[in-house]
């Protein structure tokens, strides 16, 4: 929903742009307000490069979470069993 807000963000300040664009015509203030306008769609956009970028990261961290999450829980399992192998083995040989 945030990425839909950006993109009507982005086509608000170009709607700003061709209105300073027109004003330009009337008493030439475009060069100041146009370049701070260029600079903030500039960064609308580079805004939305880095949302979809941290989404996928994010995705993928979930995901290395995950698989890490189950081969910890892999790792206890084993060393569970080989300690019930070895507490077996000592009573065993002790005459338990």
């Amino acid at each position: 929903m945030n990425f839909l807000k950006l993109l009507v963000a982005c086509g608000y300040f170009h709607l700003l742009k061709i209105l300073f664009l027109d004003l330009a015509a009337l008493d030439g203030v475009y060069s100041l307000q146009g370049e701070m306008l260029d600079n903030i769609e500039l960064n609308v956009m580079h805004t939305v490069d880095h949302v979809e970028k941290a989404r996928d990261e994010t995705k993928r961290a979930v995901k290395y979470q995950g698989q890490a999450r189950k081969k910890l829980i892999i790792i206890i399992v084993i060393v569970v069993v080989l300690l019930g192998i070895l507490a077996l083995i000592i009573g065993l040989s002790v005459g338990l």
